[in-house]
């Protein structure tokens, strides 16, 4: 009977009903949807490297080689000796070490060089290895390696030749033609964003460079390939251990050590920084996702406020059949629930289907976990307990109305 009679009364107030439904339904996808994107990018950042004990550089901060190595944004980073990579490579603690250096670009995208051993050692998630969609590593000297979303958005595939470009597009190497030897599987790394070559190969084509002009040599390709050119320097390695015990100690060796000035990056450590510094603009973002749910909750509460003159009769005629204290609340309570109940539905709704069509480098679920339940059963009691204020209101005026609308 008053589910009835509160249904009857919404159809006579559609417009007001429906725009309060929206304004929580947007709220909704605001709320849960910065919540979800904050958790997702702590999980992909947490994600991005795993199973590596360590990152050396010779720069000073951590979180500039972290970004720098592992995500692959900022400034470039002070290079490091390749000497002082092959002989950290050889202490008796280390189990693989892989060296990496950033600098060329291709069409916008980042190219790195690296060796074999990136793909064997470098792990993300729960430690899965980069997979190859198609192709293999590298095989010969001008191999390039793509990530997914390189030949995706360039339209490459194997075999396709490339010509990389010298300090972010700046100078073509247009005398040194590429092959495209794989293309890897979507990692949801930054690696889907990257280009690999081998780093004999960096050091082999930049060697026309003399103090940042390019010097044509007239070398031929395939005798460059053949001469015997060792790396000089590196933007830094990563470092797997044998025993992951071994860490302070060698974390203490690679800090005296003689060759040149290092610093040693603890990946987990390095991460927990980066989010406390990041700690600020997601308690900005919490504010503000909430500011939009309590300007939903007043334009609903004005929306009731707005309808009181018109259900004045209507309330006043329920009072005059009997109707107490009780059955004026639960009708308002009904209604607020109603509205905070389909504006969630609706909001979630389109919060899945941004989730499901919109392209993202986040793995962003799309199961409400125990937390964001909490959440929307607060913004419920929240709801209904405002729905007191209007109902109060009109309790009162039914008392002083009596049967007759006052004009």
């Amino acid at each position: 009977m008053i589910f009835n009679l509160s249904y009857k009364s919404i159809l006579n107030r559609k417009t007001a009903f429906f725009l309060s439904v929206f304004s929580i339904a947007v709220s909704v996808v605001l709320l849960l949807g910065i919540e979800r994107v904050v958790k997702s990018s702590k999980e992909h950042f947490l994600n991005t490297i795993h199973e590596t004990d360590m990152i050396v550089a010779a720069s000073e901060g951590s979180i500039d080689i972290l970004l720098n190595l592992v995500f692959h944004v900022g400034d470039g980073l002070k290079e490091m000796n390749y000497g002082s990579y092959e002989e950290i490579a050889k202490f008796e603690e280390v189990a693989w070490a892989v060296p990496l250096s950033l600098g060329d670009s291709f069409r916008g995208f980042g190219v790195m060089a690296t060796n074999e051993d990136f793909f064997k050692h470098y792990k993300y998630g729960s430690g899965k290895l980069l997979e190859f969609k198609k192709g293999g590593n590298f095989g010969g000297f001008y191999d390039v390696i793509l990530g997914c979303n390189v030949a995706k958005k360039v339209g490459l595939n194997l075999s396709d030749k490339v010509h990389l470009s010298h300090a972010d597009d700046h100078h073509e190497h247009k005398n040194r033609e590429f092959r495209v030897s794989g293309i890897l599987k979507e990692s949801k790394t930054p690696n889907d964003d990257l280009v690999f070559m081998q780093l004999k190969t960096d050091e082999a084509i930049h060697i026309e460079w003399q103090s940042g002009y390019f010097v044509d040599m007239q070398i031929e390709s395939e005798k460059l390939s053949h001469m015997d050119i060792k790396p000089r320097h590196l933007s830094g390695m990563l470092l797997g251990l044998k025993n992951h015990a071994q860490i302070l100690q060698v974390e203490d060796k690679i800090n005296h050590y003689k060759g040149e000035n290092l610093k040693v990056v603890l990946p987990a450590k390095a991460l927990s920084k980066l989010f406390k510094l990041m700690q600020y603009f997601q308690d900005v973002l919490l504010f503000i996702s909430s500011a939009v749910f309590i300007t939903a909750l007043f334009t609903m509460l004005s929306s009731m406020y707005a309808t009181l003159n018109e259900r004045r009769r209507e309330i006043a005629i329920l009072r005059s059949l009997g109707a107490g204290v009780k059955i004026i609340f639960t009708l308002f309570a009904i209604e607020s629930f109603l509205i905070v109940a389909c504006g969630i539905v609706f909001g979630y709704t389109i919060l899945t289907l941004l989730i499901v069509f919109v392209p993202s480098t986040l793995s962003i679920s799309q199961i409400p976990d125990m937390y964001e339940i909490g959440m929307l059963l607060v913004m419920v009691a929240i709801s209904l307990a405002a729905s007191v204020i209007p109902a109060i209101s009109s309790y009162k005026q039914s008392i002083q109305d009596g049967l007759i609308v006052k004009i």
